[in-house]
């Protein structure tokens, strides 16, 4: 949960002063896994149940947290912030023969490679769509509630040029709308930002974060 989520908001948070001064709307880009949403739990927003706590699980749970925090920022920032959490989609790179990986891992990438290839992004194409991320397809959400540019992509709001967007490894927007028709997502929206600033704000005064 720190590395998959925690800390890619805070780094968000500390640059802010910086990415509000920039002469155009800044453009941040998570790559992780947009579009896997699936279980989500409201009452622990902290997935603190080891008992209950997997991979899957997390995964999901950090992608709702994502799309909530993302939208509070650019609904805070308008004009300013541009947000995409991004699916890369399997870009088969030097960290699947990472010596920490068990070795059963690691003999199977490499006997499956050749045959995944032709399923995956080359390398250097998912890090050009990556930059593509930042482009004016993805602008700031509106000042003012004014309209959005033509042509843009809709925002994990339903609203065209939102600010915040939930992008697969070509671009297309992968938010998974009925997920969050699970829940009061104006209310969810509120709580996921006061959690993730409460924590903040305990961590910086010295003390631990248990909620």
């Amino acid at each position: 949960m720190s590395l998959l989520y925690y800390s890619r908001m805070k780094a968000i948070v500390n640059l802010l002063p910086l990415l509000e001064r920039s002469q155009l709307p800044a453009a941040v880009v998570s790559v992780f896994a947009a579009g896997y949403e699936a279980e989500f739990h409201p009452d622990e927003l902290s997935l603190r149940d080891v008992g209950r706590y997997t991979y899957s699980l997390a995964r999901s749970h950090v992608v709702h947290m994502h799309t909530l925090f993302f939208e509070s920022l650019a609904a805070r920032h308008p004009g300013k912030l541009r947000l995409a959490h991004a699916f890369p989609g399997l870009v088969l790179g030097p960290g699947f023969q990472n010596p920490k990986h068990p070795a059963w891992f690691r003999v199977t990438m490499k006997v499956l490679g050749p045959l995944l290839r032709p399923l995956s992004v080359p390398p250097a194409e998912c890090g050009q769509r990556m930059v593509s991320y930042a482009s004016t397809r993805y602008p700031a959400r509106p000042v003012d509630g004014g309209a959005a540019p033509a042509d843009v992509c809709f925002g994990t709001d339903g609203q065209a040029g939102s600010g915040a967007y939930a992008l697969g490894a070509k671009g297309e927007g992968v938010l998974k709308t009925e997920s969050y028709a699970k829940f009061d997502k104006d209310e969810m929206r509120a709580r996921v930002w006061e959690h993730t600033t409460m924590a903040f704000s305990v961590i910086a005064s010295g003390s631990k974060f248990s909620g």
